[in-house]
């Protein structure tokens, strides 16, 4: 008897107590007793379970957050790339417009009536930027010879190919110091020579003392020689003075283009 009353009292003993009525509440459920149990339970989770709940949906809502930042990161990364693209779309066509448009004004100023003449586009200059040459994407297999006179702008004298290639060639300005044109002013009918100023200006010289000279007068080719058509125009003089030697007349010649920005000349084959 008092080792049947020691062992009931062991801490064992209700262990297998609780154990047997645990389990005999899982096995059976008796609604005398899970009921209540389940009431019980429910009052005293039920701040656990709204505080979790409350954490989940923060949680998720920053996990949603954080996934809607790289998405929009991506998006305006796409955006920026497609607006780049459009952007350099839109100019070139502005600038293919441009050209057009610049290429049309030319085209319509032109005297083809009078001269055989072959476009050109300006695909070089001179790299130390002194104006010394311009390079043209016309060839000999285009026709265009040594010699020819390169125009702009209807009849303006730009200069003349002095290299050719297969597929392109070399363009003398007026503006070289080796390029020499006979000139003649209008009105006034005073001749003169036409020469470059080390890639700087033009430089109307040796023109005779006695002959009528005035800024502004308009200078054009002469035709002497041969060479060059007449009339092609070259500029405006300015600044008329006596030669160094005081033995002649001259000026400053004002181009009405500024060669450095020349995107067309048209080159003359020949003259009728």
């Amino acid at each position: 008897m008092t080792l049947r009353r020691k062992f009931t009292q062991t801490k064992l003993f209700r262990a297998l107590i609780a154990a047997a009525f645990l389990l005999f509440c899982i096995i059976f459920q008796p609604r005398f007793i899970m009921e209540p149990l389940r009431a019980v339970l429910a009052t005293v989770s039920w701040p656990i379970h709204g505080v979790f709940s409350s954490l989940a949906f923060e949680i998720r809502d920053g996990v949603h957050f954080l996934s809607s930042i790289g998405e929009l990161k991506r998006e305006n990364e796409r955006l920026h790339q497609e607006t780049v693209r459009l952007m350099a779309e839109n100019t070139k066509w502005q600038a293919v417009a441009s050209e057009n448009e610049e290429l049309r004004q030319e085209l319509a100023l032109l005297p083809r009536e009078t001269f055989d003449l072959k476009a050109a586009q300006v695909i070089g200059r001179d790299a130390a930027g002194a104006g010394n040459w311009l390079t043209v994407d016309q060839g000999t297999r285009q026709g265009i010879k040594r010699g020819m006179p390169a125009i702009a702008y209807g009849s303006v004298l730009i200069g003349r190919v002095t290299e050719v290639f297969p597929e392109s060639a070399r363009i003398m300005p007026l503006t070289h110091p080796d390029s020499v044109v006979s000139g003649v002013t209008v009105p006034g009918q005073a001749q003169g020579i036409v020469k470059g100023e080390y890639g700087l200006g033009i430089l109307f010289d040796m023109v005779l003392q006695d002959t009528t000279l005035q800024s502004s007068d308009r200078l054009v080719t002469s035709g002497l020689g041969g060479e060059l058509p007449q009339d092609l125009f070259i500029g405006t003089l300015q600044a008329v003075r006596l030669s160094p030697d005081h033995l002649y007349q001259q000026a400053s010649v004002i181009p009405p283009v500024d060669f450095s920005s020349l995107r067309y000349v048209f080159i003359i084959k020949n003259t009728q």
